[in-house]
């Protein structure tokens, strides 16, 4: 680390390598601190002192404070146990797992002396925090606008399992979905998530079509290697797909009852100093979906990369986002096919971009975008709740496996340009973008103004 730049995560990761090696050769009664001295305006020095510590060891855990949350939610993040060596970097890194956790406002630790001189308390003082949230959502733009709306609790029955209910409305769809995650299922540290939800797409007015979906997820994810996480899920969707006169051919040709079973996997490598406020590093993560049972056997291949990088307080991140359909025995199914997310290519309406077919946008077998945003501290620089952005996005959808005569492949490259405003206001986060198309479709639909608010409880 001689010569580099200060990193909290840096640091982090050499105590847990010394936790690593305490806990494998049996060194219980150790002792790891850190000494920061500082030489001028711009460096460090930094002393790690490994000593042998007073040998004792944990007599009870006390914990303190937690109202709602269960006692086992808390006991489940220990790596110390009552009649264990006390061991110092353990302890702390108990207190770590407690905070990550993101359901306390703040989490503290003492060590009491016990009538046995061999043995000591530890008390754990949590203050509970406010855990739900409500989010909004809306973008507006000239040929229309769309809405969301989300509700979350990250706690719930204080057993720690997270709940999310979010409903989306624009012009021609609506999707509702349910979701339950359990980060530690059965205490074996991996995630369990399952959601249900429904989609209903009504495009009658404008394409002749409507397309109404039903089906459930659940899946894992867990730490395989260090910093690589693998997540596999199952997904099952009953789909049916109507059409009237007005469709074009290839759009009824797609008519009918449609059952789908897929398996997906992702491979994420996260070496991010941080995952809120990120201002070094990068998350690279692979992702592919394939059919098991399928009427319209489609295999999904993406991988998405952001970097971080810091210059004084300027953070400027750049994001690559890449996605790919391909049937396998057919056509891809009008609703399977991919768009670009809107945090990829901000200020475009993404379910209004790519390929259109009879008027309508039906989506790409393609997508890319490359975004690039920086922070701008010297706007407002003593506001410390509010952080302004400015930000470069370039994208483009297109290609399907057919054509038509009334068929737009629209392959062109999309650019917009804007910037943004985060503000920790005191009813919740509020997310404001103003944004302007430097190069767009006049078939694509472009919201100028964009925002989300989200308030606790």
């Amino acid at each position: 680390m001689e010569g580099k730049k200060y990193s909290l995560n840096k640091i982090n990761k050499v105590i847990k390598e010394i936790d690593n090696i305490s806990v494998a050769r049996l060194y219980d009664f150790i002792d790891a601190t850190i000494e920061v001295d500082e030489v001028n305006d711009n460096q460090l020095n930094l002393t790690f002192s490994i000593v042998e510590s007073e040998k004792f060891f944990v007599n009870r855990i006390n914990i303190f404070g937690n109202n709602i949350t269960e006692e086992k939610v808390i006991r489940n993040q220990l790596e110390v146990d009552e009649g264990d060596p006390f061991n110092k970097l353990l302890n702390t890194k108990s207190l770590n797992n407690l905070r990550a956790l993101r359901i306390f406002q703040s989490v503290k630790g003492e060590i009491v002396s016990n009538e046995n001189s061999q043995q000591k308390d530890i008390n754990i003082t949590v203050e509970e925090k406010p855990t739900g949230e409500i989010l909004a959502s809306a973008g507006v733009g000239n040929d229309g606008g769309s809405f969301g709306f989300a509700v979350s609790e990250k706690n719930f029955m204080g057993k720690g399992i997270g709940l999310v209910s979010s409903i989306e409305v624009s012009a021609d769809k609506i999707k509702g979905e349910f979701t339950v995650d359990n980060p530690n299922i059965n205490y074996t540290e991996k995630a369990l998530s399952t959601s249900i939800f429904a989609i209903d797409t009504d495009k009658m007015k404008d394409s002749g079509y409507e397309s109404g979906e039903v089906g459930f997820r659940f899946g894992t994810s867990f730490e395989q290697y260090d910093n690589l996480y693998f997540s596999p899920s199952f997904r099952t969707v009953a789909e049916k797909l109507t059409t009237d006169n007005t469709a074009s051919s290839a759009i009824k040709k797609q008519e009918g009852n449609y059952f789908t079973s897929t398996i997906s996997y992702s491979f994420d490598y996260d070496v991010r100093n941080q995952r809120f406020q990120t201002t070094d590093g990068f998350r690279s993560n692979f992702y592919q979906t394939i059919p098991l049972i399928s009427d319209s056997n489609t295999l999904t291949t993406g991988y998405i990369l952001d970097n971080y990088f810091s210059y004084d307080e300027i953070t400027t991140s750049v994001g690559l986002f890449l996605k790919n359909v391909t049937g396998l025995s057919d056509d891809v199914r009008v609703s399977e096919r991919i768009t670009i997310p809107r945090n990829r290519l901000r200020g475009f309406n993404n379910s209004r971009v790519g390929p259109v077919d009879n008027n309508d946008h039906v989506g790409g077998n393609y997508a890319a975008a490359l975004s690039i945003t920086t922070n701008l501290p010297f706007i407002a620089p003593t506001l410390q709740d509010f952080e302004f952005n400015y930000y470069v996005d370039v994208g483009n959808v297109w290609g399907t496996d057919y054509s038509s005569a009334n068929f737009d492949d629209s392959n062109s490259l999309r650019v917009s340009t804007g910037a943004g405003l985060e503000w920790w206001s005191p009813v919740g986060p509020l997310n404001l973008k103003l944004s302007h198309a430097i190069k767009k479709k006049s078939t694509d639909e472009f919201e100028g103004f964009q925002f989300n608010i989200g308030t606790t409880f």
